[in-house]
Parts: C-alpha cells; sequence; structure tokens
C-alpha cells in the first residue's frame, strides 16, 4: 500500500481493508483513470447530511427543524468538508493531473471537499454507517470546538452575508 495513503490511515484512525476503495475516493477526475471519485463524492455527501443531522438532532433537543437546518448547513458545505479535508492534510494525498497539480489544485477549496465526501462514502461503503460517522464526528467536533447554537448560527448568517 501507499505508504502516504498508510498515514491518511492513522490520521483518520481507520484502515480500509479494499486499496482500490481508497484510491478512488482520492482520484480527482483530471488524473484520467478509468475512475474517479465523483460517485464516491456523490454517497459521501448524503451520508455527511445524514451523520451531521442526526448528531445535530441529538445534541439540541429543544432546536425546531428551521434552526436544525440552517445549522446543518453551516457544517455541510464546500466550506465546511474544505476545513476538514485542510484539517487531515487530504491534499498532500489526492491523485491529480499534471495541469491540475501546476494550477494549485490541491489548495482548491472545492476538489478538497469533494475528496473528503468522498473519502466518507469509501468508509460507508466498506465498513458503514457507524464507523463514517464516528469518524466524521470526531473530525467536526475537533475542528468546531464550540458546537453551541449561538456560535453555529453565527457562522450560518455569516456565510450567509
Amino acid at each position: 500500500m501507499n505508504k502516504n495513503i498508510e498515514s491518511l490511515e492513522k490520521t483518520l484512525d481507520y484502515k480500509f481493508k479494499d486499496e482500490k476503495l481508497i484510491i478512488e475516493a482520492l482520484t480527482h477526475k483530471s488524473h484520467k483513470q478509468p475512475y474517479d471519485n465523483e460517485r464516491l463524492e456523490f454517497l459521501g455527501d448524503a451520508v455527511l447530511d445524514l451523520i451531521v443531522g442526526e448528531y445535530l438532532f441529538k445534541k439540541f433537543p429543544s432546536s425546531d427543524e428551521g434552526k436544525l437546518s440552517k445549522i446543518r448547513a453551516s457544517l455541510v458545505n464546500e466550506g465546511g468538508f474544505d476545513m476538514l479535508a485542510r484539517s487531515i492534510n487530504l491534499g498532500e494525498y489526492i491523485y491529480l493531473s499534471n495541469a491540475e497539480e501546476n494550477n494549485d489544485g490541491r489548495e482548491k477549496p472545492s476538489l478538497l471537499s469533494n475528496a473528503f465526501e468522498a473519502i466518507i462514502g469509501a468508509i460507508y461503503l466498506e465498513s458503514g454507517l457507524q464507523t463514517a460517522n464516528d469518524i466524521a464526528i470526531k473530525l467536526i467536533e475537533k475542528n468546531h470546538e464550540d458546537i453551541s447554537l449561538d456560535s453555529l448560527f453565527k457562522d450560518f448568517k455569516t456565510t450567509l452575508q
């Protein structure tokens, strides 16, 4: 297995059973392989939406649907996932074309966010919702020290503005 991938696995505290799955999750479409991370990104986006929705539902039992939706939107978006991707140095591991590499692809928020979603999608496929949940929530809590209604609502309003 790629030594880099082992480093990522240590950071995530998760060992992939299928090396092809993690490689697919890390492969940007510019890399020109018969596979890329777009399908896993699609799945990961839905999984993260569910994970964060359930997390907020349990964390804020007295909040109404409107407030929970707004808070989820402040976490489940390109900016939120870009931040989580950067927290695990995900850009170092992505397979890119030379052109994308030379165009600062490893620093592009959309590319990092998509790769993060793909990683969560891959973990979900391989090990199920609970494992994907544990990894995602650990990263979210580590990178959003103060997950409170006030701080998240402020983030949401800032994002909106």
